[in-house]
């Protein structure tokens, strides 16, 4: 009977072991809660910094996608910013064609870059790709 009792208890030990171990994997999942509450405070210093300099609203993104821009038409707030992405392969411009305000033109953006240009002049601007001019956009300005 005592040769059953040793192996029994050094079963049970090695079982606690194993479920120790798996407390361990749990704070693990911590460590990613941790890492989404790191990711959602950055997010929110990025929205917040954007928000600021903005007069209302969310920051508007534009992508740059083959020859096209994405969305093509946007609308923005007097005093917003609007950011360009080039997410495609081929170079591409943002440069104003015509409407209110100053005029704006992009150096030329390769896969990557980003441009960005605040609308302080209500009206409707037509801007266009001097590389590719069938690639037109425009922001309106309210």
């Amino acid at each position: 009977m005592k040769k059953w009792l040793a192996p029994l208890l050094a079963c049970l030990v090695l079982g606690l072991m194993v479920a120790g171990c798996g407390d361990d994997d749990d704070s693990g999942d911590s460590g990613s809660d941790a890492a989404t509450t790191e990711q959602t405070a950055t997010t929110e210093q990025g929205g917040g910094a954007d928000s600021g300099g903005a007069a209302a609203g969310e920051p508007v993104a534009v992508d740059i996608v083959d020859i096209d821009y994405e969305p093509k038409d946007v609308t923005v707030a007097k005093g917003e910013t609007i950011t360009w992405t080039n997410t495609g392969d081929l170079p591409h411009t943002v440069t104003k064609d015509d409407g209110p305000g100053p005029d704006f033109t992009s150096e030329t953006l390769s896969n990557g870059d980003t441009f960005e240009e605040t609308f302080g002049t209500v009206g409707t601007i037509g801007y266009v790709c001097k590389i590719h001019p069938q690639q037109t956009g425009t922001i309106t300005v309210e």
